[in-house]
């Protein structure tokens, strides 16, 4: 008696689950030889559902961490030039959209943030110290604002890591402008010397406590990869 079709579909799931191996590769040789029927039935599908797609990709990453974490480093490999430009325009196509994915993810994820940024604070001192210094110098709204955390390395490593005023040796010397920001100073590579805290506290927006030569380091200014 010949079956309907819902009773051999029937029958040919009990019969693959039985044997999985089958199915798939069957499978796998019908994609092979119908290419472009295989994306036109997945297009169809996922045009048809898509509640049910993004709910799969989302179990199937969360369930799948480091199998999508090569996935997209894969992916960035091998189209590494058109990468950022795509991502660039998809931003500013929809800033809004952007900035708001972004809030939300902060709001959500904030506790795994601070524990990142802090790890990422302490293993790049320099990159921290430059943020920091160009986010106060934006604020004071200097109109030279492009000293990166090389520069800042190669600032320090001219006075030998010492306190261009009194001398002292740290690692922990603050960045002190000859002109200060506040008075139309530059925060930029010959506008800025290594002081102690207490030199920098001390000088506040007043006139240098010594001589000083600005540097004629000749070291790019454009922001470097770490995002200073």
């Amino acid at each position: 008696m010949a079956q309907n079709p819902e009773e051999r579909r029937a029958a040919d799931r009990a019969r693959y689950a039985e044997n999985p191996e089958k199915k798939k590769t069957r499978s796998r040789a019908w994609i092979a030889a119908h290419p472009e029927e295989h994306r036109a039935h997945n297009k169809a599908y996922r045009e048809a559902h898509p509640d049910q797609v993004k709910a799969a990709k989302a179990a199937y990453a969360k369930a799948n961490p480091e199998k999508m974490r090569a996935a997209q480093e894969r992916f960035k490999t091998a189209h590494s030039e058109e990468t950022p430009k795509n991502a660039k325009a998809y931003r500013e196509m929809d800033i809004e959209k952007s900035r708001t994915r972004s809030r939300v993810y902060y709001v959500t994820h904030r506790a795994e943030r601070r524990t990142y940024l802090k790890a990422w604070h302490a293993a790049n001192p320099d990159a921290k110290a430059a943020i920091d210094a160009r986010h106060r110098a934006r604020k004071s709204r200097s109109e030279t604002n492009d000293l990166t955390a090389a520069q800042w390395r190669a600032i320090k490593q001219a006075f030998h890591n010492r306190c261009a005023y009194c001398g002292k040796q740290s690692q922990r010397l603050t960045q002190d402008h000859i002109t200060p920001v506040s008075k139309g100073g530059a925060h930029s590579l010959h506008n800025v010397i290594p002081a102690c805290q207490s030199c920098n506290s001390r000088k506040n927006v007043g006139p240098p406590l010594c001589a000083v030569q600005p540097l004629l380091l000749t070291i790019p200014s454009s922001k470097t990869k770490d995002g200073q």
